[in-house]
């Protein structure tokens, strides 16, 4: 005959399994961040839905740049294509933010409509291109074993 669960040790998992999920979502929340286009962000009909931390994606704006004096950080103009929007960076930029440079922030829009950027995240696809062919089109040079990298016994030193 199976045993009775008691009502008390119910009520406890439930009550634990509950406050979990509380826990999670509250924390979770506060952790999600709108991945949009500068065209998306700017829709005013979905900005009024999406909470106050964004992360757009875009392009920098050829010329756009302005390293700001005395501080880190920079001005810069971020576009899809469609629109632009101003942003202001107050931390280091990383080497790889130039211009035509696919660009990540995430922050909120200020009220003069200036995007202040917590975090920038930017890559230079065309950099890293070339290093990553040089290394796939890399081949082991004869007596070398492409398992292990060492040389076979019969061949001659280099």
């Amino acid at each position: 005959m199976a045993q009775r669960i008691s009502r008390k040790i119910l009520i406890t998992v439930v009550l634990m399994v509950a406050g979990f999920a509380i826990l999670f979502s509250v924390g979770l929340k506060g952790s999600l961040v709108y991945y949009l286009t500068v065209t998306e962000f700017l829709d005013p009909a979905r900005q009024t839905d999406l909470g106050d931390n964004f992360r757009v994606n875009g392009i920098v704006e050829p010329g756009s740049i302005q390293r700001l004096k005395g501080a880190p950080g920079a001005r810069f103009v971020l576009t899809d294509g469609v629109k632009i929007l101003p942003v202001v960076y107050r931390k280091e930029v990383p080497d790889t933010f130039v211009d035509g440079a696919e660009t990540v922030v995430e922050g909120a829009l200020g009220p003069d409509g200036t995007f202040a950027a917590a975090t920038l995240l930017a890559k230079c696809p065309s950099k890293y291109e070339a290093q990553n062919r040089q290394t796939n089109n890399y081949r082991k040079p004869a007596g070398e074993d492409p398992k292990s990298g060492a040389q076979d016994a019969g061949a001659l030193p280099r």
